[in-house]
């Protein structure tokens, strides 16, 4: 079957995935992850180790937005303004890109376009549309990992919500769970809430898929976890006497 898949562009904004999903048949490109800026982990990435900046590299992935088995004329006018919209976007020409996407949704609503409308509300600062063209995304390609990695990033800019983030980065990380940096993004989320149990299992999890950079982290957060049981058990002695 064929499909809409990605050809994702960030750029390096504050926190502002400039991912753009579109043409039939191209690779997809993911340039780096955003959830851990500004949120000071002590942190290791697979590019750049400041300040809580995690960068993700590029890499290939694909996904189906939409169905060809059965072409329409809707269908490709769909695909022609979506191309239309990924020009605009790579110029930075947001309105335009917005326009084009939302016609390409009216004339066949695609995950894909969905999924650009909210990189581009995203990148305008308006978290909470963003969330909500992700979320409209998701209905009609529900298992894209990309998503909800971005989704975690916008309730993180929207109200530092790591309840949600966290949600949505289990759920990425179990839609791809060899992705060293959703893992990553994950454990950084987890040891941020005191879930060092997950934040390990998430830390060996990056190590494990190659993103060796982690293992820093993994020890980091393994004496954290060692410091609280230590704490833990001499407040029980302390209570006991």
């Amino acid at each position: 079957m064929s499909a809409f898949r990605n050809s994702l562009a960030r750029n390096v904004l504050l926190a502002v995935p400039r991912r753009a999903l579109v043409r039939q048949y191209a690779p997809a490109i993911r340039s780096f992850s955003l959830l851990t800026r500004n949120i000071n982990p002590s942190t290791s990435s697979s590019n750049n180790n400041n300040n809580g900046k995690v960068f993700r590299q590029s890499f290939a992935t694909s996904l189906p937005f939409a169905d060809f088995s059965k072409p329409s004329e809707s269908l490709e006018q769909a695909q022609q303004l979506m191309e239309e919209g990924i020009s605009f976007q790579s110029n930075n020409m947001l309105p335009l890109a917005m326009s084009s996407f939302q016609k390409s949704i009216n004339a066949h609503p695609t995950a894909a376009a969905y999924y650009n409308m909210g990189v581009c509300y995203f990148q305008l600062g308006d978290f909470q549309s963003s969330i909500n063209s992700f979320q409209e995304s998701l209905k009609l390609s529900p298992h894209h990992a990309d998503v909800h990695t971005n989704i975690a990033s916008a309730h993180i800019k929207l109200n530092g919500n790591m309840a949600e983030a966290l949600s949505h980065l289990k759920a990425a990380a179990n839609i791809a769970p060899q992705d060293a940096e959703i893992q990553f993004n994950l454990a950084v989320i987890s040891e941020q809430t005191g879930d060092f149990d997950g934040a390990i299992e998430a830390y060996q999890a990056a190590v494990d898929n190659g993103l060796e950079t982690a293992e820093m982290n993994l020890r980091n957060v393994k004496t954290k976890k060692f410091a609280k049981l230590a704490k833990e058990a001499e407040f029980r002695d302390t209570k006991s006497e």
